[in-house]
């Protein structure tokens, strides 16, 4: 809770439990935060709350906040929430369209076109980049050594669902946040099948990085079909966000006929724009007949490369198995408002559903995975989350289409239960063995042993009466990454046992003996980069905050390594003493004296309270007559701004921005020198502190009577325009939705739109989350936004996309380097981006 001590562990790992919405909205406190030091290396007792549910819920709260302008009453339909994120009372949802997202997909692709100049050399289809021409390059991580696991394995991002072709050799990964990859050979390499520049404005399909599901035709592993949108998040994005759209959703049902060199988008009945997938199930006697479970129904495609709906509902699994001359598809329905949890089954490939079996528990029945061999319709197994806590509601199995469920008893602690809570809603996964149907392996969040991995159990299933048990469970899942999405054999392998997870993908070549699972994760370079930091002279040098992975670090290359654990934030590097690093993650700022080059030499931990997930540490831009400054820092934590002098040994008495809970939280700080630093809060609200003595005085810029700025709502960053000599010129961005008016800059005096002229040459409404500002050349900006980053060369007046060879992930942070003239990108499910400035 905020406030409470919580000690690093000797992995540099916090706890792995985490939160329900009470206690998110628990952790909130009223009166200024006190920092508190902690010893170096001190243990880190077992914390409410960490990981990816942590990390996501304030973004995805941010992510769709109401944009409205100032003054005006909220429309009507609007929602109203009561947030972890803004602690103004007030603060609103803004309902979305469902086709939102796709819409602003397509016109990004217009765009992009547009942009290309006249007389530029064609673009070979599949090209990541265009030739000649100024480009983005990548710098990792293609993967993470010494990774947040038992044994530092080797991690990567967070991975939904695996296809793997007969053999093993051929294995596709659907990442949640960076697209589908591609392994020819078992997973010892990847590559990325979703960054070709894309010939075809109006098509979409390749920027539809956020993956949910993923199958493949068994004969031919060329034939794939991808579900966009993650259904494994459904639980946060509904409880948490009343109805809107979530972030990170899907644009439908995407298909290859080649491996992934081509992406085909498929029609669906009703529109999957703007909902998620949990799974796929392809009829192995007909290809065309494929079987979805999605957050808006049960659907059914055709050869007509049409999927339409069945039932409606949420759908988190669905399986299929042929044998006997029966070839019968089973799903699962998710328990939503007076909708029961139940399992259904269809013999007409999936024409018609029945209830299966007789006596299946339904009370507090949640989330359901369901577990079946391939090659055998029975016995049927059911894998139940409850419905009100998370935690295990049970193990069943069914014999017979016609029998009655049956109880498993001695199910192994697959959930564990924190504070009465677990996230089988976000973790909850099941394989059987495919030569010995009394034998399965459960998936779910994590197990104690620091640094907690992943909870993943050997259950051999025996009679006991009129019902079963698990005889001699066995915890296997020591040396992978906790958060388990999905367990999978190699087709007909019981010696080939795949897991996916927030750390990438891990695979188990005995796991009916002693195996253990090893990381199968060079080149899966789908980390979810966060904040970047970098070191002032060396470009080779960069930290990278990463969701559930810490903080990763590298020299040189694509290969970066963990050198801070839990959810990583903010990174700072001392311009004028880069051995001082600090970096963010979960509440607490962390110090290096080392240059942060290991999980090692932390000399120093400050925890603040757990206001936001992206509390901000900044310090001022780099000035080598000046070095002096380079020691000043500020952390932003709920209300209270918190400075120090000496690279955070100590901390000034905090300042507390005016208004009370009325001005919301520091989401966004910049200074414009070591006196004035700006404040931009999750409300909308913008602060100047300006230093005086020993005191800051804060002045409200946003209501300017000179001209107020004309939005409310999240003001993701802001950012100084250095070309002011008086300092007192700033951009701020806003992320939520509604209203395609992102960017405006403050001259001193007034606000103004600096959002484009309108048409082609405005910015999207999409979410804003990052701002850069050329310091050499003036009116030049940059901004980075969930889809692409976009440049204006006229400080704000017209913007086009700076598109060539960067990933269609989101883009949190931009930063300029201050000595060698380079953007750098971070994007949530692609890693770390670079091109060079003109």
């Amino acid at each position: 809770m905020a406030g409470s001590k919580k000690p690093k562990s000797r992995h540099g790992r916090t706890a792995r439990t985490k939160a329900s919405t009470r206690k998110v909205a628990a952790r909130r406190r009223t009166g200024p935060r006190k920092p508190m030091r902690l010893r170096p290396h001190a243990r880190r007792p077992r914390h409410d709350e960490e990981g990816m549910w942590e990390w996501l819920m304030p973004q995805m709260e941010s992510s769709y906040s109401r944009l409205g302008a100032r003054g005006a009453p909220p429309p009507a339909g609007v929602a109203r929430m009561s947030s972890a994120l803004t602690s103004a009372p007030h603060a609103l949802l803004q309902p979305a369209r469902p086709t939102v997202w796709r819409e602003a997909i397509l016109e990004y692709r217009r765009r992009k076109v547009a942009a290309r100049p006249r007389g530029a050399p064609a673009i070979a289809r599949g090209a990541p980049a265009v030739p000649g021409g100024r480009n983005w390059v990548p710098l990792g991580p293609s993967v993470v050594l010494q990774g947040q696991t038992v044994g530092n394995q080797p991690v990567a991002g967070r991975v939904a669902r695996l296809a793997i072709a007969p053999g093993g050799s051929i294995v596709y990964a659907a990442s949640a946040n960076g697209g589908v990859f591609l392994s020819s050979d078992g997973a010892t390499t990847w590559r990325s099948l979703m960054d070709g520049f894309d010939l075809d404005p109006t098509s979409f399909a390749s920027s539809s990085v956020i993956c949910g599901a993923i199958a493949l035709d068994p004969a031919d592993p060329n034939r794939v079909y991808v579900g966009t949108g993650e259904g494994d998040t459904l639980q946060l994005f509904r409880s948490r966000i009343v109805g809107a759209l979530p972030a990170y959703r899907g644009v439908g049902m995407i298909r290859t006929d080649d491996g992934g060199t081509t992406w085909i988008a498929e029609a669906s009945q009703p529109d999957l724009a703007g909902e998620a997938c949990f799974a796929l199930a392809v009829d192995p006697g007909n290809r065309e007949n494929v079987i979805a479970g999605t957050t808006a129904g049960l659907y059914r495609r055709t050869a007509a490369q049409q999927w339409t709906q069945l039932l409606p509902g949420v759908f988190p699994s669905v399986v299929v198995a042929s044998g006997g001359g029966l070839t019968r598809f089973y799903c699962a329905q998710w328990s939503q408002d007076a909708t029961p949890s139940r399992i259904l089954y269809s013999d007409d490939g999936g024409a018609h559903w029945t209830p299966a079996g007789n006596g299946f528990a339904a009370q507090d029945a949640g989330r359901i995975a369901l577990g079946v061999q391939p090659q055998a319709p029975a016995p049927l197994y059911a894998f139940v989350a409850s419905q009100s806590t998370g935690a295990l509601q049970g193990l069943y199995r069914l014999d017979s289409i016609n029998d009655v469920w049956k109880s498993i008893g001695n199910v192994p602690t697959v959930l564990p239960v924190d504070q009465g809570q677990s996230q089988g809603g976000y973790d909850l996964a099941i394989a059987i063995d495919p030569q010995d149907p009394n034998l399965i392996y459960l998936g779910g969040s994590y197990v104690n042993p620091d640094p907690f991995p992943a909870s993943i159990w050997r259950c051999a299933i025996a009679p006991a009466g009129a019902a079963y048990t698990v005889s001699q469970p066995a915890s296997i899942g020591t040396y992978a990454h906790a958060d388990v999405h999905s367990l999978t054999h190699t087709p007909g392998d019981s010696d080939e046992l795949w897991c996916t997870c927030d750390g990438g993908v891990f695979l188990n070549r005995a796991p009916r003996q002693s195996g253990q699972f090893a990381s199968q994760n060079a080149g899966l370079s789908c980390l979810c980069s966060n904040f970047l930091g970098q070191h002032p002279t060396d470009p080779n040098i960069l930290f990278t905050g990463l969701q559930d992975n810490g903080t990763a670090c590298t020299a040189a290359g694509p290969t970066w390594t963990h050198v801070m654990g839990g959810d990583g934030g903010y990174c700072v590097v001392n311009w004028a003493n880069p051995q001082q690093v600090l970096v963010y993650a979960n509440g607490t700022v962390y110090r290096s004296t080392n240059g942060g080059q290991s999980a090692d030499g932390w000399s120093s931990v400050w925890e603040f309270g757990w206001a936001t997930m992206t509390q901000p540490v900044v310090t001022p831009a780099y000035n080598p007559a000046r070095p002096q400054d380079a020691n000043i820092v500020a952390v932003g934590a709920g209300s209270d701004v918190y400075v120090s002098n000496d690279f955070a040994g100590n901390w000034t008495k905090p300042f507390t921005l005016p208004g009370g809970a009325g001005a919301g939280d520091a989401f966004a700080l910049a200074f414009a020198s070591a006196t004035r630093l700006f404040i931009g809060t999750t409300v909308g609200q913008v602060f100047r502190a300006d230093l005086s003595g020993r005191r800051w005085k804060i002045t409200r810029l946003d209501d300017a009577p000179g001209g107020a700025l004309g939005l409310t709502g999240l003001i993701s960053d802001v950012c100084v325009d250095t070309s002011d000599a008086q300092l007192s010129s700033i951009y701020v961005c806003f992320g939520g939705m509604g209203d395609a008016r992102r960017v405006w800059r403050f001259d001193g005096t007034q606000w103004q739109d600096r959002s484009g002229a309108g048409g082609p040459n405005h910015l999207l409404d999409v979410e804003h989350n990052a701002l850069a500002v050329d310091p050499q050349n003036a009116g030049s900006v940059y901004v980075g936004t969930d889809i692409g980053v976009w440049y204006s060369n006229n400080g704000g007046l017209a913007w086009s996309p700076l598109e060539n060879g960067l990933p269609d992930a989101p883009v949190f942070d931009l930063q300029i380097h201050p000595t060698q003239r380079l953007l750098r990108a971070a994007l949530h499910g692609r890693g770390v981006y670079e091109i060079p400035l003109a």
